[in-house]
């Protein structure tokens, strides 16, 4: 059954086996570097200003999300120097990584504006509500709210079929990756798990991904699992949940599951959600206008 295989290790063996079907995306050099230096103890403003200024692409997209209401800067920044001095070397990492992953992942000839949306109102959530969580930072919550599904894309460029299994999953009020295992013996958790490792994002948020659909870790009925995975899983329901409010969806099957425990877990009840709700509605608007 799904919940066993996704809840695995991703040991070498594993990694191995997928390995042979499936390409990961290998992490751009750029991010990289990026990531190396962002773990320096001496972090360099200067040499992560020149590292962007080698990709015009990238650093003219970060510039366009630094500069976005989303960010909330008093005044538009004219400089990657100065985004880097305004935003902190985190925020611009977990921005420049976001923008890297669409590029590396997205099938040529499918357009994935609608997914690139969601995960982009997804991960706003997420940083909003890891506010309240001990343990989860900011810029940890969006990097994962960004990730959390990347491993559909990659899915669907390895397999043609894909779409078809998406639409089955929808209708049938299954486990999303119970399906996904029966039509392709893999899933989005452990293919967005295995990029984030190969990324080198942090720990934390390459198991969310790979936990974030497990309904034990949701219900917090497994003692392996450290607090904070949980908290960005249940985070990552509430915020699907609020994704497809704001979107005008239904929400998914597993809202009508744990949605319940997940409240309970983040110590919230109903009014207290539809304070949120009403919150995070105008930074969500905003993230929609900055992909417009």
């Amino acid at each position: 059954m799904a919940p066993e295989i996704h809840r695995a290790e991703l040991d070498g063996n594993s990694v191995s086996a997928l390995l042979k079907s499936i390409t990961i995306p290998p992490c751009p050099a750029v991010v990289t570097a990026l990531m190396t230096e962002v773990r320096r103890d001496d972090g360099d403003f200067n040499r992560v200003g020149r590292l962007l200024a080698g990709d015009v692409s990238l650093a003219a997209s970060m510039m366009k999300t630094a500069n976005s209401p989303l960010f909330g800067l008093r005044r538009k920044v004219p400089s990657v120097q100065q985004a880097l001095a305004v935003l902190g070397l985190k925020n611009v990492v977990s921005i420049v990584t976001g923008l890297a992953l669409q590029q590396a992942v997205s099938p040529r000839g499918v357009n994935m504006e609608r997914f690139w949306e969601r995960s982009s109102l997804h991960a706003v959530i997420c940083s909003r509500l890891a506010r309240h969580l001990p343990g989860v930072g900011r810029e940890d919550a969006y990097t994962f709210g960004l990730f959390h599904d990347c491993g559909i894309p990659v899915l669907m460029q390895r397999f043609p079929e894909y779409k078809q299994t998406l639409a089955v999953a929808n209708r049938s009020g299954r486990p999303f990756t119970e399906v996904e295992f029966e039509q392709h013996a893999t899933s989005h958790v452990i293919v967005g798990a295995m990029l984030a490792r190969n990324w080198q994002l942090p720990e934390l948020v390459s198991e969310a991904i790979r936990l974030h659909h497990d309904a034990e870790v949701l219900l917090g009925e497994t003692g392996d699992v450290s607090e904070p995975v949980r908290a960005l899983a249940c985070v990552s329901t509430l915020a699907d949940k609020l994704t497809a409010d704001f979107l005008g969806h239904d929400a998914d099957v597993e809202w009508d599951q744990f949605g319940g425990a997940v409240l309970d877990y983040l110590g919230l009840d109903e009014g207290e959600l539809e304070d949120i709700r009403v919150e995070v509605g105008e930074e969500l608007s905003d993230a929609v206008a900055l992909r417009s």
